[in-house]
């Protein structure tokens, strides 16, 4: 959990207490807990950003300060003091576990730092394979095109920002929270996760080469999925290169805005199923009959990065 998320809790908490335990007023802030608690989850909305794990927290500070207003306005007495304080307490037990359960059970989690010698830097890249159409595509005259992220070993940087686990996660996760067929917004705090890798960040230069490996993270994924794999090889000198491969991966987001949603399963395993064990009847998908299936096809996306890493090598003479 991040820091303001957990002082929100507990200032709900303290609040609960203050309200339905009736806590010694002398110390002055326990006077005002439910509006230090208000304050605290508009902090944290406006700071951390709000996430929908919060919810509980939020509304649990709102009507907690609420029943303090009302009780600070107009005190109630007798009975009505004695259910007042039955409700706060029936509220606030329930509120309280709801509010900790989901941010502690779907937290904005972080990546242990790697125990390799080297710091990581990230690069991204958007390269079109102008001899190859796109057969997945309705459009005859569209070209392959992927969108590739290299991770690779720096140099120490430790005050530059770190880059996000996942780019374009507001478009990303929600396509692959469809795909698992989970509500779009569940994956949403994917988008305040950050990794231990630094934007073009310095390459490390005390080695000559660095051995290359090539990620695809596979039917309905995407490409930072193994991130935490992917760390721990760069920190120990390895250049992991990942390939977001359009309609097989969960969604692939292009510099330009245009948004590639993947495939289902049901529609990609009898292609994939083609490649392995051919039938005279081939799968059609949009009109096209996928004589070989899928799998050949994709296997070009590997040959053309690997084409383009070495173009890019000679042209530039500064990674590999």
């Amino acid at each position: 959990m991040r820091l303001i998320e957990t002082l929100l809790l507990l200032a709900n908490g303290f609040t609960f207490l203050a309200l339905a335990v009736s806590l010694p007023h002398a110390v002055l802030w326990i006077r005002y807990s439910a509006l230090i608690a208000l304050l605290v989850a508009v902090a944290q909305v406006l700071v951390e950003g709000p996430r929908w794990q919060m919810v509980p927290a939020y509304a649990l500070a709102g009507v907690f300060f609420l029943i303090w207003l009302r009780q600070t306005i107009a005190p109630l007495s007798g009975p009505a003091h004695r259910l007042a304080v039955s409700v706060v307490a029936a509220l606030g037990v329930f509120g309280l576990v709801v509010s900790v359960v989901l941010p502690v059970g779907l937290p904005v989690f972080r990546f242990p730092h790697p125990n390799g010698p080297y710091q990581i830097g990230t690069l991204t890249y958007h390269w079109v394979d102008a001899n190859r159409s796109e057969i997945f595509s309705v459009d005859p005259n569209a070209r392959r095109e992927l969108m590739v992220q290299i991770w690779y070993p720096a140099k120490s940087d430790s005050s530059s920002p770190r880059a996000p686990y996942m780019q374009d996660a507001d478009t990303v996760a929600p396509a692959l929270a469809r795909l698992l067929q989970w509500p779009e917004f569940i994956l949403g705090h994917f988008k305040y996760v950050t990794t231990n890798a630094v934007a073009s960040a310095p390459m490390a230069t005390d080695q000559p080469i660095y051995p290359v490996l090539i990620f695809l993270t596979g039917l309905n994924g995407f490409r930072q999925s193994n991130n935490f794999q992917v760390e721990a090889l760069v920190s120990h000198g390895y250049i992991v290169v990942a390939i977001d491969q359009p309609y097989a991966v969960a969604s692939v987001v292009f510099p330009d805005g245009r948004q590639i949603n993947g495939l289902t399963r049901n529609q990609m395993q009898p292609l994939i199923q083609q490649s392995l064990s051919p039938v005279a009847n081939a799968p059609m998908l949009n009109d096209q009959s996928f004589t070989n299936g899928s799998i050949p096809y994709f296997a070009q996306d590997v040959s053309f990065t690997l084409d383009q890493l070495t173009l890019w090598t000679r042209l530039t003479r500064t990674i590999f």
